[in-house]
């Protein structure tokens, strides 16, 4: 029995939602398999310090494009894990510097490896499967970044409103 009827792109935020957790689970057992106590939802964060360099909380979330509390929760988890450090920012103390430790640059010299062959199966499945959703991707979001969904939404239902 089919409930509801979904028209093409309805359950987009959840489809999407689906394949991430699909593959967080995948690359967490990759992790585990290794011996490599590290976790996706990590990465962004940690390699934007290993990449650029110490950053504050909010400098990551602008790099990064999320939230204060994103980035804010995976600082807590990489400090208990010892992967990156924070430190007083010399020009305004109320202010914390992260940056990788050394014990996090060790992590990521056995992670590196894992992350090529990661990064170049995920390359291949696109390649194979879907050769423009990167492209497709950035181009919703920028979509998204010029008029939000919200409100499209609000535009659409003030449009189906009878005066």
């Amino acid at each position: 029995m089919k409930f509801i009827d979904i028209p093409p792109g309805g359950g987009f935020g959840s489809r999407l939602r689906r394949l991430v957790e699909r593959l967080d689970r995948d690359v967490t057992a990759l992790y585990r398999e290794a011996g490599l106590g590290f976790e996706p939802r990590w990465y962004a964060v940690f390699t934007a310090l290993l990449v650029d360099g110490p950053a504050t909380v909010g400098e990551l979330a602008q790099r990064l494009g999320v939230t204060h509390a994103a980035v804010s929760q995976v600082r807590s988890a990489l400090l208990a894990e010892g992967l990156i450090e924070s430190r007083a920012d010399a020009s305004d103390g109320r202010r914390h510097v992260l940056a990788v430790s050394a014990r996090g640059a060790a992590m990521a010299v056995q992670l590196k490896p894992l992350w090529d062959a990661i990064n170049n199966a995920t390359a291949a499945i696109l390649a194979e499967e879907a050769p423009t959703l990167v492209e497709g991707l950035d181009a919703l979001s920028a979509a998204l970044d010029r008029d939000a969904l919200r409100d499209r939404v609000a535009l659409a239902l003030e449009m189906k409103t009878p005066a």
